[in-house]
């Protein structure tokens, strides 16, 4: 699911931020250790989503392409079994 935490790391010092209360879209996080601009909010809840949306995609996506191989060849090399199973 959605990362919840709101964590940001800092590019210039790798500090973890966080985002408090309710961010308008505009607001932009300053790192509370060196005080760089890391991002606004907006730009924030953009990576999250396209983020989200690639590690769900990966998940249904990655096959075990090996085993796929092995059933395929199975099936090639005994088409009396398949016809007999259905």
């Amino acid at each position: 699911m959605l990362n919840r935490s709101r964590r940001v790391d800092c590019p210039q010092c790798g500090g973890s931020n966080f985002w408090k209360g309710d961010p308008k879209p505009t607001d932009e996080l300053h790192c509370r250790y060196c005080k760089a601009f890391v991002t606004t909010y907006d730009s924030y809840i953009h990576d999250r989503i396209r983020n989200e949306a690639a590690q769900t995609l990966a998940r249904f996506i990655e096959s075990d392409s090996e085993q796929d191989l092995m059933m395929l060849r199975e099936a090639l090399a005994h088409p009396a079994r398949r016809s007999a199973t259905r």
